[in-house]
């Protein structure tokens, strides 16, 4: 799977774009909702950004609107290959329903 260039619709409610600098992290920017109909395509995307500019990367959830089960699973799939790979996943500005998801679930020392 290439990276794309600019934004990128991965299911008709999510957009992403990917945005690497030299000597940072990549972040992957996520606008929309993250869940069943669109989880696959993020988890690969992500999967790739670690592999060609990993394996730090930040996902930037600040205009994630809804995450459900699905959205959450590939976020957690995410966060472990980044850890395997040595780095690990940073989740930034995510609103408060899903910081208290992470919490009540005990993920919020993963990411």
């Amino acid at each position: 799977m290439a990276i794309p260039e600019g934004w990128q619709r991965l299911a008709p409610a999510l957009r992403t774009i990917v945005c690497v600098r030299p000597g940072a992290a990549p972040v992957v920017s996520v606008h929309g909702e993250l869940d069943i109909a669109c989880a696959g395509a993020f988890e690969d995307l992500v999967l790739e950004v670690i592999i060609r500019h990993g394996p730090d990367v930040v996902i930037d959830a600040s205009g994630l609107s809804f995450c459900d089960a699905r959205g959450l699973g590939a976020l957690v799939r995410c966060a472990n290959e980044a850890v395997r790979s040595g780095g690990r996943l940073t989740l930034t500005d995510p609103d408060h329903r899903l910081r208290r998801l992470l919490r009540i679930v005990h993920l919020d020392h993963l990411m």
